[in-house]
């Protein structure tokens, strides 16, 4: 009995010996997990951003040639009081029909008034162009007041900072009252529109100021003078 039971023993120690090279070799080898997985970084993943919706894009406007540039003051505003002499010469007529006598008065006067100008040759643009006007009263012809209201354009050049030098052209209405006088035998008011050729230096604060006056023109009724002002800008 004995020696069946060592004879089984052997054949189980013999068969377990024989198998056991193949069961260690369909064994797989197993790595730890850890080894399998990727290396993680060593900086912290960046937050995720949420995703905010589109805000429209705003169109710019568009310009031809050159973009628009900044605004600017529509010119350089001065205001100046002048003063100073005239010479007009005018037809003589009669007194009961008003017809010319062939004669002419031509006398010197005065005036004055308040000059108004928008100079746009000192804009940074350097546009040669100033615009003037003026409020007047004038005395002509040794019996005649006049108060008119002018407009002129004027072609500007420039020589400094300080000196400018302008040609004009410009239309004026005006109301004439003609007292009755020694040299003037009748007495009216006139309503008389006037072209004006003018031109002058402003020598800052100083303006010099010569003019033409058209007042009335045609055959034996022609009324025109020069008109010379010195005036001083504020």
């Amino acid at each position: 009995m004995l020696r069946l039971l060592s004879t089984f023993v052997g054949l189980v120690l013999t068969f377990n010996f024989l198998l056991a090279p193949y069961v260690m070799a369909e064994e797989p080898t197993e790595e730890p997990i850890e080894d399998l997985l990727p290396a993680k970084s060593a900086q912290p993943d960046a937050p995720s951003k949420s995703k905010e919706p589109a805000k429209p894009e705003k169109k710019e406007k568009r310009y031809f040639g050159t973009e628009q540039d900044p605004r600017v003051d529509a010119g350089i505003f001065h205001v100046a009081f002048a003063a100073g002499g005239n010479f007009f010469i005018e037809p003589k007529l009669e007194a009961s029909n008003k017809q010319p006598t062939g004669d002419y008065f031509n006398d010197f006067g005065f005036g004055g008034g308040v000059v108004f100008d928008y100079d746009y040759s000192r804009m940074t643009e350097n546009i040669p162009l100033m615009l003037r006007g003026m409020i007047g009263y004038r005395y002509v012809l040794q019996s005649v007041h006049v108060f008119d209201l002018e407009g002129i354009a004027r072609r500007m050049w420039q020589f400094s900072d300080s000196s400018t030098f302008g040609i004009g052209v410009g239309v004026s209405t005006a109301l004439w009252y003609r007292t009755l006088t020694d040299n003037s035998p009748y007495e009216e008011t006139l309503f008389l529109p006037s072209f004006i050729l003018e031109t002058g230096f402003e020598f800052n604060p100083l303006m010099v100021e010569l003019k033409w006056l058209v007042n009335r023109f045609g055959s034996d009724s022609t009324i025109n003078g020069l008109e010379f002002l010195l005036g001083i800008r504020l």
